[in-house]
């Protein structure tokens, strides 16, 4: 497969875009075929048609591509609700959540990159910049938007607010005590919200 036969031709930005969505959809599709451990560059490379140059271009390692490419997958799925009813919401995100990391395929593929990056510092920091850093920052939305809007306490620290909904969800992932069920969630959700509401 030739990379310049497969691209629209035109201004270096369109097909710049095309062919860096192609690379994330290949490397998408590795994911659901193999383990992590055994995708390569090379095979990103040879599935999207683009050359090893192209993808260093835009990604350090293969983690920051196979994980970019994960969160462009499950964000188009589990949009985080906004009803303006922060229990229906908060309670919503968790089992959204849940189906990523606790269930089938694709909870076995985050379950392998957190497993990567215990012990490889650059799985690590991709984790950390393509995964945490951009799914925090739209928790923490919600929460100053609460928060705004007088439902949540003017107290509250945003960024904790995040970390007490979910860090619940990576314990019992990672320790594996207790399942995740949706009463465990429906509890969780009630019991964060008697120190999120304003007082009134």
């Amino acid at each position: 497969m030739n990379e310049t036969s497969q691209t629209v031709k035109g201004p270096g930005r369109p097909r710049d875009e095309e062919v860096r969505k192609r690379i994330l959809d290949s490397a998408a599709q590795l994911l659901e075929e193999r383990c992590f451990e055994d995708i390569t560059v090379d095979a990103i490379a040879e599935h999207s048609g683009a050359g090893k140059a192209t993808i260093y271009r835009w990604w350090p390692n293969k983690a920051a591509v196979l994980i970019e490419a994960f969160r462009e997958r499950i964000a188009q799925g589990v949009p985080f609700p906004d009803t303006g009813d922060i229990r229906q919401d908060m309670r919503q995100q968790l089992r959204n959540f849940t189906e990523i990391i606790y269930r089938g395929r694709r909870g076995k593929v985050f379950r392998a990159f957190i497993a990567a990056a215990q012990a490889d510092p650059e799985v690590a920091k991709a984790y950390r910049e393509l995964w945490i850093r951009p799914r925090r920052a739209e928790a923490r939305k919600l929460f100053e938007r609460y928060i705004a809007q007088g439902i949540a306490d003017a107290n509250l620290d945003p960024d904790l607010a995040v970390e007490i909904l979910f860090a619940p969800l990576y314990y019992r992932l990672l320790t594996g005590w207790g399942e995740i069920t949706p009463e465990y969630l429906d509890q969780l959700v009630d019991t964060a919200l008697r120190g999120y509401l304003a007082r009134t």
